[in-house]
Formats: C-alpha cells, structure tokens, sequence
C-alpha cells in the first residue's frame, strides 16, 4: 500500500486513493468485494464508522493490494514544554521559549502543531495561542500531513476542534474543510478539556465553553472571547 499506515484512518484513505488511481467507482469496488455498496461508500466517505478486518480486506482484494505487518517505527522523544513553546512561537504563537533557539532545527510546522495538541490540554496560554499558530502557517501547511500527524498521535478530537476554531476565528473555511476529514468517535458525555480541573472550574465551563467546543465533545472554563481576543491582536 505504499507509505505504512498506522491508523485505521491512513488504511482507509489508502484505499481511497487506490480506489479513485483506478478508475473504480464505490458501486463497482462493492460489486467485486462482495461488500454491500452502502457499506463501501461509508467506509470511504463517513469520517466517523469504524470497519472490520474482514470489509478492509475485502475492498483491498479487488485493487491488488493486502495488508503488510511490520514493526512501527521508534517515536521520536516528547519535547520538553519550554522548547515546543518556542517552536510554537517561531510559528507566529504569541508564547515565549528558550533565548538560544535555533531556527534551523525547527521541525516543520506539521509535527510542532501535532506536538502541542497533548499541551494544550494542560495550558491554557498554549490553547489560546494555537489558533494563531495555526493562521500564520496557512500558507506552508500540509493539511493532509497534519491531520495524520494528529490521528498518530491519539489527538483527533483535539485537532479537530483547532481547526474548526480557527475557521470561526479567520472566516477562513479551509481549516473546517479539514476537520471533517477527521475519524473522531462520538462521546457518551462531554470531555474536560483542561486536566486536572477543580470542581468550580468544571462548574463555570457549564457556562463559559464556546459552541465550537462542545460541538467536538469538550467542555472548558475559556470563553470564546479569550481565543478571540488573542487572535485579534496576533493576526494584524
């Protein structure tokens, strides 16, 4: 299948793609799968069903394609805060970071923003400077390669609503274009978004979380107008 997949995501757009090289309709690739159709056009389609095994390899039949395992490769080491806020702020974040930072050893803006969804969620400064960081790379970013690099790394849901923000923020639909694209599971009950938080924080999110929050599952004690306000002054 080319690049290993390592998500169940990356397996479907795999065949996605090698469905659309082919010249193959869904109706055609369920035909020859022995998959019912609308299943087939759920699976390529729907951002948030989760196939079996058995309809993956199904589908993979008909395209001359199968599933390969093989060892993952090592994770690279977490960056400590101090250095994933300096590359933040190398981006356009409003945030400071080491004095000595080198712009040459930045990683590219993909793996940075993919890196600070996890810290977002234990800093508030962070999450309200990620929709910044987010606007000022516009021009550079691989969208596609960030929404895998997010699903690698379990931040889906998280990703999914800086994107939608930062559309609301900027009017700018391309970044709402790519949350769709996302695989994220409904929740049972709303998430905290911050961790830990005390019980009258928890109580005050009830109030304070913006629409796009509760719209990907999360519940925080930042109003909209916390984002906003950072944005307005850093995107000028």
């Amino acid at each position: 299948m080319g690049q290993a997949a390592a998500t169940t995501a990356e397996v479907m757009r795999a065949v996605e793609q090698a469905r659309a090289s082919r010249g193959l309709s869904k109706a055609e690739l369920a035909r020859r799968s022995r998959v019912r159709a609308e299943t087939v056009r759920h699976l390529l389609t729907d951002v948030t069903v989760n196939p079996t095994l058995s309809n993956v390899l199904d589908m993979l039949r008909p395209l001359g394609l199968g599933l390969d395992v093989a060892p993952l490769p090592s994770p690279p080491a977490e960056p400590s805060t101090d250095l994933l806020k300096g590359w933040l702020a190398h981006y356009g974040a409003a945030l400071y970071g080491p004095a000595n930072l080198d712009p040459a050893m930045v990683p590219p803006p993909e793996t940075v923003l993919a890196d600070a969804l996890k810290l977002s969620r234990e800093s508030a400064s962070v999450a309200r400077a990620l929709p910044l960081a987010f606007w000022k790379t516009r021009k550079r970013l691989d969208l596609d390669r960030l929404l895998k690099e997010g699903e690698r790394r379990g931040q889906a849901r998280v990703l999914g609503f800086f994107l939608d923000l930062t559309s609301q923020l900027s009017n700018d639909l391309t970044f709402q274009n790519a949350a769709k694209k996302l695989r994220v599971r409904p929740l049972s009950r709303p998430a905290q978004f911050f961790q830990p938080t005390t019980l009258r924080e928890r109580k005050l999110a009830e109030l304070r979380t913006p629409e796009v929050a509760r719209k990907w599952g999360f519940r925080m004690n930042m109003g909209m107008d916390s984002f906003e306000s950072m944005f307005a002054k850093g995107a000028k």
